[in-house]
């Protein structure tokens, strides 16, 4: 997916002197307005008062013209049960979804109860549902209120609430999603602050939702593409919480190196020196990630089995069908996650797609991995995205990397799939593709007028 470039300072803990901070945050917030500017006149985006416009400052007939289905209404008043439930037909995709556990539904009350969540909420989904440049402006607006809403909780209270902990790594997401690095760093450097804080003050004071997330996205983390995981976090919350997850990180690095290494070996396959490299770790790996296995937590345990997938597919020493057996096992951990996970989650969760390598072919399980994939692969090429993986295909091109190529088979499926849908859908509107699956608009990077990034 396109990226879209955003301009951040923060000048917590900076080394700049105040007349220095602040002398660079009005040069970054006269850069951003100007900016601005050119890119208004480079589209020629103008405001015409005959033309009716949503509460969002979306343009309906602009939307129409381009063939892009226009998002739901949204409204302001952020308890309001009628925006959460607009946020949820644009982050579940599908529609509303009913909270299928307490803890989910502790979870959406959470969302509709703090501002600063709900609108980087809507930021996420927004910048993701469409290519199109207004949505794309959209969503830069609700990136910086939910900024600015951040900032004013943390200058405001003592300690971050969970409202506020969620809109921050909810803005990490966005910013994992949007392929921007910088501001992926500025939210989680901020996030492990507000975690060191909490844990200080109390060390029990973390939610169960966001500790689980940290732990699901170990494995991403294995493919150098982390959404919320960050070494800092996963310290404290092993030294805090479960001492599990400091073993689970070890794991994940051990198995980094031995990637890397496998690599090596298939370049010179020869290398008896490199194959010994190979085994003695894989070997410990094998063993530790299987002791690491957790009834009683069903996060560190999906991790533990993903990880023993990763191995056997690295360097293969058990039958398919060992493997298609510790697939159904990931599957039936996965499914009695106490979260549903977000579209985006799933778009972009190695842990699913390792468990649709390792099923068989043709099995149910397969099929459910794929399929949670695939729904978000098939909705964002209607809506115009024209490579909804290309976030993830960055994880690598090294040609003795067997898995990579095992991951790019996959995704080249999944995008036969969701062509040969809109294919089908195409035929039964008498040939004809809809505008909308056409190429819609190059997405122009918009900077936000911020002033500073938050204190976070």
């Amino acid at each position: 997916m396109e990226s879209t470039g955003f301009t951040f300072l923060n000048s917590t803990g900076a080394s700049l002197p105040g007349p220095a901070a602040k002398r660079m945050r009005a040069h970054i917030t006269r850069t951003n307005f100007a900016k601005r500017r050119q890119r208004i006149a480079a589209t020629g985006a103008s405001i015409k008062p005959d033309v009716k416009r949503t509460r969002t400052g979306r343009n309906e007939a602009e939307d129409e013209d381009r063939g892009v289905a226009p998002p739901p209404t949204l409204t302001r008043t952020a308890t309001d049960i009628a925006a959460f439930h607009k946020i949820q037909e644009l982050v579940f995709l599908e529609g509303r979804h009913t909270a299928g556990s307490a803890s989910e539904a502790a979870w959406f009350n959470l969302i509709a109860s703090e501002p600063a969540l709900v609108e980087a909420s809507l930021a996420v989904a927004v910048r993701q549902w469409s290519p199109d440049n207004t949505w794309q402006s959209k969503a830069d607006y609700h990136s910086y209120t939910a900024v600015r809403l951040i900032k004013q909780r943390i200058t405001s209270i003592t300690t971050p609430s969970d409202g506020v902990l969620g809109a921050v790594i909810t803005m990490a997401l966005g910013a994992s999603l949007g392929h921007d690095e910088i501001a992926w760093k500025i939210h989680m450097d901020g996030l492990a602050h507000i975690v060191q804080e909490r844990v200080a003050r109390d060390p029990q004071s973390l939610p169960s939702w966001f500790v689980d997330l940290i732990i699901q996205d170990s494995i991403n983390n294995i493919f150098e593409f982390p959404r919320v995981w960050h070494p800092r976090i996963v310290e404290i919350l092993g030294e805090s919480h479960d001492r599990r997850i400091l073993k689970l990180a070890e794991i994940c690095d051990s198995v980094t190196e031995v990637r890397k290494t496998i690599s090596s070996f298939h370049e010179s396959p020869s290398d008896v020196a490199i194959a010994q490299e190979i085994e003695e770790p894989l070997a410990r790996l094998h063993y530790e990630a299987r002791n690491l296995r957790a009834p009683d937590n069903l996060h560190i345990d999906a991790a533990a089995r993903a990880i023993e997938l990763v191995l056997y597919l690295l360097r293969p020493t058990q039958s398919s069908a060992h493997l298609a057996l510790l697939a159904a096992e990931l599957k039936e951990v996965i499914s009695r996650f106490p979260i549903k996970g977000c579209t985006y989650m799933d778009l972009t969760s190695f842990q699913l797609m390792i468990g649709a390598i390792a099923a068989d072919r043709a099995s149910p399980v397969r099929t459910w991995f794929v399929e949670k994939i695939l729904k978000p692969v098939r909705w964002m090429q209607e809506r115009g995205w024209r490579a909804p993986l290309s976030i993830v295909e960055t994880v690598g091109s090294d040609p003795g990397d067997t898995l990579v190529g095992r991951l790019s088979a996959l995704w080249k499926e999944l995008y036969d799939l969701g062509d040969h849908k809109t294919i089908n859908k195409d035929s039964q509107n008498g040939g004809m593709m809809p505008d909308h699956r056409q190429p819609v608009v190059e997405v122009t990077t918009v900077p936000q007028e911020i002033d500073s990034a938050p204190s976070n």
